[in-house]
């Protein structure tokens, strides 16, 4: 699928070592065209209910998920940390 820039998509996996999970929310701020090293993925900013940045990631295509009518977003705690 392809992500318009600066459209919510939601993670298909858990991501630990940033503490996030499958279904928290990213915005899509870059998109990554597939080459002979790499398939296609996109540049995804993390953001806290308060609009903070926590993390700038790239991920796989393959990572995301087009939003869904009837899906609720929640809000949870992760480490102070970040």
């Amino acid at each position: 699928m392809k992500f318009e820039l600066f459209t919510q998509a939601a993670l298909t996996e858990d991501l630990p070592d940033f503490q996030l999970r499958k279904g928290d929310l990213v915005t899509v701020v870059e998109h990554l065209p597939a080459n002979e090293h790499h398939e296609e993925g996109y540049v995804v900013e993390v953001f806290d209910v308060l609009g903070k940045t926590m993390h700038v990631l790239s991920l796989r295509s393959t990572q995301l998920q087009a939003l869904k009518p009837n899906a609720v977003p929640s809000m949870r705690e992760v480490a102070s940390s970040l």
